[in-house]
C-alpha cells in the first residue's frame, strides 16, 4: 500500500501536457518542479529569511518577496520548461539589485542546448535541418529558428580567431605538409580556396597549424601564412611536403630557406599522366610506381631514367620534361629516415581528413560567404586532429637534424 501511494503521489505531479505518461515526461517534470525550487531558494538565500518570516532588525532588510514574473519557457534538453520567476521589491541601495543567477534575463534555452548545437552542426546538420530534427526532442516552442542558430555559430568565428594567434613556441615540428584545398562554399561563383598547413612533431604526433583563405594560392597569401607561423614561434621544418603549385616553393625559401623540398608524388603522377596516351596509363603507372617505392635513391634514379628513355623513343617528350624537371626534389624523402617514406611521398594526411571534410560541401555551400565556410572546416579538422595516427616508428625522429640556425 505505502508503495501504491508513493507512486500516485509522483504522478500526480507529473505535467504531461494532456498527453500519456512517459519517463520522459517524468523526468522534465521532475526538473521543472527542481529548477522552480532552486529559483525560490535563490530569493531566501538574498532576502535571508524564509516566506512568512520577518527580518530579525532593521539593518538586515533586503526587501520582500512580490510575485513572479510572466511564466517563461525555457527550452532544454529534457523538453522545454514554464517558469515563474520570482519578483522582490523594495530592495535598499545599498543591498544591490537582486539578480538570479540560474535564470538570467532573456535567457530561453539552457546552456547544454546552446552547446550542442555547434556540436550538431559539426557532425552534419545544416542550419535548416536544426528544427524538424529536434522539434520531438526540445519541444514545440524551442527558439530554434535558422537565425538563432546562426548567432550560436557565431563561436566557431571566435574560436578560430583565437586558435590562429596561438603561439607555437612549445612545438618542434621535424616535418611539414602544406596544400591548397578547394571547396563550394558561399553563393559567391568562385570557390573557397583554403591554405592548410599540418606538421609533425618530435614524438611523431601531427598537428593542424594553419587553415587561412587564400586567394588562388597566390604568393602572396602563402608568405603571409608562413611568416604568421614564423612569427608565432615555429621552427624551420626539416623537411616540407607539398604539390608542384609554384606559389608555395617560391614563397618558402623567403621565411625558411634552409628547409628541404619534397613534391608530393600523387600530384605529379596526375601530371605525368596528362600528357601521355589513355592508352599508356597502367603501365606508366606500374613503373613511376616503382621508382617512388625504390628503397635506394640509386635504384629509384636508375628506374626513372630508363622509363624516360623509353618515353623519348616513343615520342612522349612532354612527360619526359615533367618527371626530368620535378625528379630531384620527389626523390628528398630519401634523405631520411626510410620507416618514414610513406609519410613523407605524399601530401596525404591532409588530403586524407579532408576526405571527411568534402561531405560537408552542400552544408557549406549553405553559408554566406567563404570565411564563414572557413570557420565550419577548421571545426571540422580541429576534431579530426584528435583521431590522427601519429608517424611510424617515432624514435627515428632522433635522427632529423633540423636546420643549424634554428636549433
Amino acid at each position: 500500500m505505502r508503495e501504491e501511494y508513493r507512486e500516485k503521489r509522483i504522478f500526480e505531479n507529473v505535467d504531461t501536457g494532456g498527453g500519456e505518461y512517459s519517463l520522459e515526461a517524468v523526468v522534465r517534470s521532475a526538473a521543472q518542479r527542481m529548477i522552480q525550487g532552486a529559483l525560490e531558494a535563490e530569493v531566501t538565500e538574498f532576502l535571508g529569511r524564509l516566506p512568512g518570516e520577518k527580518s530579525e532588525a532593521a539593518e538586515g532588510f533586503r526587501g520582500y518577496r512580490n510575485g513572479h514574473h510572466k511564466e517563461r519557457k525555457i527550452s532544454t534538453a529534457v523538453g522545454a520548461l514554464t517558469l515563474r520567476q520570482p519578483r522582490v521589491s523594495d530592495v535598499p541601495t545599498e543591498a544591490g539589485e537582486y539578480r538570479s543567477q540560474l535564470l538570467r534575463p532573456y535567457k530561453r534555452r539552457s546552456e547544454g542546448l546552446d552547446s550542442l548545437f555547434p556540436r550538431l552542426f559539426i557532425e552534419g546538420l545544416a542550419t535548416r535541418d536544426f528544427e524538424p530534427a529536434l522539434r520531438a526532442l526540445i519541444g514545440e516552442e524551442a527558439p530554434l529558428s535558422p537565425s538563432s542558430i546562426s548567432r550560436l555559430n557565431k563561436q566557431f568565428k571566435d574560436e578560430y580567431n583565437e586558435w590562429k594567434s596561438r603561439r607555437l613556441d612549445d612545438l618542434e615540428i621535424i616535418y611539414m605538409w602544406a596544400d591548397g584545398i578547394y571547396l563550394k562554399a558561399g553563393i559567391a561563383d568562385e570557390k573557397l580556396c583554403a591554405l592548410v598547413v599540418m606538421g609533425a612533431d618530435r614524438t611523431g604526433k601531427k598537428h593542424l597549424l594553419a587553415i587561412v583563405e587564400g586567394y588562388r594560392e597566390s604568393k602572396e597569401s602563402w608568405l603571409e601564412l608562413l611568416r604568421d607561423l614564423k612569427n608565432r614561434g615555429m621552427n624551420e621544418p626539416a623537411i616540407a611536403v607539398a604539390d608542384g603549385a609554384l606559389s608555395f616553393w617560391a614563397a618558402l625559401p623567403e621565411v625558411w630557406h634552409q628547409t628541404k623540398k619534397q613534391l608530393c608524388w600523387l600530384h605529379k603522377i596526375r601530371n605525368i599522366l596528362d600528357k601521355l596516351p589513355k592508352a599508356e596509363h597502367k603501365e606508366a603507372t606500374e613503373r613511376i610506381r616503382a621508382v617512388y617505392l625504390s628503397e635506394e635513391k640509386v635504384n629509384a634514379e636508375r628506374l626513372a631514367k630508363n622509363l624516360m628513355n623509353d618515353w623519348k623513343q616513343t615520342g612522349y617528350l612532354k612527360a619526359v620534361e615533367c618527371l626530368e624537371r620535378a625528379l630531384e626534389r620527389l626523390l628528398t624523402f630519401h634523405a631520411f629516415p626510410s620507416e618514414h617514406a610513406r609519410h613523407l611521398r605524399t601530401t596525404n594526411p591532409i588530403e586524407s581528413p579532408f576526405a571527411a571534410v568534402k561531405l560537408r560541401t552542400n552544408a557549406a555551400r549553405r553559408f554566406r560567404t567563404p570565411r564563414s565556410a572557413l570557420h565550419l572546416l577548421f571545426k571540422l579538422l580541429q576534431r579530426s586532429e584528435k583521431g590522427w595516427q601519429r608517424l611510424s616508428f617515432p624514435e627515428k625522429l632522433k635522427e632529423v637534424k633540423l636546420p643549424d640556425n634554428l636549433l
